[in-house]
This record gives C-alpha cells, sequence and structure tokens, in this order.
C-alpha cells in the first residue's frame, strides 16, 4: 500500500522501551524500601533533641528539676519523668529512694536514677503521702513517659501551694526550649574540663545535641549535671 510504512517496535525503540521497564521494575521496590526506612525515622525520632520532638502534654505540670506530675481525679498526683531529661540521658535504671507508706516532703530525695557507675538523684517535686510506686526501668518511660512511665503515685498536702511556680502548658514548652539551650551550654562547659574530644559526638552538624548522649559521658559529667544543671532541693 503506496504511503504506508510497517515498522518492527523491537527493531527500533523496542530494546528502549524494554530497559525503560526494567529500570522502572528495579526503581519501586527500592523506592518501597526508602519509604519504609524514611516512616521508620520519623516514627522514632530524629536522633537530636529538639523541643519541636518534645512530647509535653498541657495539663501536666513540670518542676524545674525535670520530674513532672497531675492530679488524677482520685485526688492522688503522679509524678515521672520529663521527656527532655529521657532524651539526655537515655536508658537508665531507677531505685527508689522512697517506700509505699511513708510521707515525703518536697524537696526530699525521691529516686536514683543510673547507668552502671553514673547516678543522679531527684528530689520529689511535692509533699505528701506516697501510695504506690512505678517502673524501674527505663523502657516504659521512654516509650510513654507521661503515661505508663510513671514513677510514684502520692497524696499530695499542699497541690496548689506546691505547682504555683510550675510550668504548666505553653509555659511548659517555652521552659523547655530554654533547657535544651542551657544543657547545650552545660555540656560545653563540662565537657571542655573532662573530655574535649567528645565535643563533637556530643554536638551535631549545627551544634545539635545528640540524643541519649549522657549514655556516652563519663561520671564527671554526670556529677557536673547533677550539681551544676538540675536545682538543689531548696530551690524547687
Amino acid at each position: 500500500m503506496d504511503g504506508f510504512h510497517y515498522y518492527n517496535l523491537f527493531e527500533t525503540k523496542g530494546m528502549e522501551y524494554i530497559l525503560t521497564i526494567i529500570f522502572f521494575l528495579t526503581l519501586i521496590p527500592f523506592w518501597i524500601l526508602l519509604n519504609r526506612k524514611v516512616k521508620r525515622a520519623r516514627q522514632h525520632g530524629s536522633g537530636k533533641i529538639s523541643d519541636n520532638e518534645l512530647s509535653m502534654p498541657r495539663g501536666v505540670y513540670h518542676s524545674p528539676n525535670h520530674s513532672w506530675m497531675y492530679l488524677l481525679k482520685s485526688g492522688k498526683a503522679r509524678i515521672g519523668l520529663s521527656d527532655l531529661l529521657l532524651k539526655i540521658t537515655g536508658n537508665i535504671e531507677v531505685r527508689p529512694l522512697i517506700e509505699e507508706g511513708q510521707t515525703i516532703a518536697k524537696g526530699d530525695p525521691m529516686i536514683e536514677i543510673s547507668q552502671g557507675e553514673k547516678k543522679i538523684v531527684i528530689s520529689s517535686p511535692l509533699t505528701g503521702h506516697v501510695l504506690n510506686l512505678g517502673y524501674e526501668t527505663s523502657a516504659e518511660m521512654l516509650a510513654d513517659p507521661y503515661g505508663k512511665g510513671w514513677l510514684a503515685e502520692i497524696e499530695p498536702s499542699a497541690w496548689i501551694a506546691e505547682t504555683s511556680k510550675y510550668y504548666l502548658a505553653d509555659d511548659a514548652r517555652r521552659w523547655a526550649s530554654f533547657e535544651i539551650v542551657r544543657f547545650r551550654d552545660f555540656l560545653v562547659n563540662s565537657l571542655a574540663k573532662y573530655e574535649p574530644q567528645l565535643q563533637p559526638v556530643a554536638l551535631q552538624d549545627g551544634g545539635e545535641l545528640k540524643e541519649h548522649i549522657m549514655q556516652e559521658l563519663p561520671a564527671e559529667v554526670w556529677n557536673d549535671f547533677q550539681a551544676e544543671f538540675l536545682p538543689q532541693p531548696n530551690q524547687l
């Protein structure tokens, strides 16, 4: 037929089409794998300490020593450790310094958190009668610091007076942002004294703090953290 030309697909562009199909068949599994990794990274955080990734429930009071508390409907006060403190320390063991049935005063030693020989004592943010003790390992605290990860329940004797200067809602988030900056400054100064070679490890690109950084630092930095970063009992 005049004016009609027959082209064999595989003699012209066929090989290019086949290679294109092979490329996309190879690309799709790679894209799925990459998407899973990105999703998993979002679920587990960025590995950096930032105020955008902190869990800060609006109805929870925060003490300057990074303990938190809120009042249950029963009138009991539940106490735990802030998400920021847990992101700083990482996996810890918890040893209660109080017992069920005793009365504790605000500022009294409440728990000791540790990693081996490295230890920090956290004082009670409230006065009251100790009713129940919570978890002794950090698994629940790291996963759900303001839920299942509570440390103690007490019957408070001066709830309004003792929480009046603590941080709540937007004030708590602003305070946490300031604490991140303060901790970064503390870390730079403390490492300069003991382990200056660890400063690049502690501070990632852009000066951002590495999550769970205290796990990698010596006992001297933990001692400084207790003495210089956490407020003294009479300052709560």
